[in-house]
């Protein structure tokens, strides 16, 4: 099972005017079966982020299988 894990990121942007904070949404996608799985994976996989960061949305994805290598 898949979840779809929305995450804000909060970036400082230098500006002529001082420091500005510009906040980013990135999506991943998580394999495991549970929210709570999904949500404790990304904490692991974005625990050196040098942004500071956190969980807006967690959803079951529709995905069924990711076909690679």
């Amino acid at each position: 099972m898949y979840y779809e894990v929305a995450v804000v990121f909060t970036e400082e942007i230098q500006t002529k005017s001082g420091i500005r904070e510009k906040k980013v949404t990135k999506n991943y996608l998580v394999e495991c079966y549970a929210v709570t799985a999904a949500e404790a994976k990304i904490s692991e996989y974005l625990s050196q982020s040098q942004f500071a960061w956190e969980v807006k949305a967690v959803k079951q994805s529709k995905i069924l299988d990711v076909i690679g290598e």
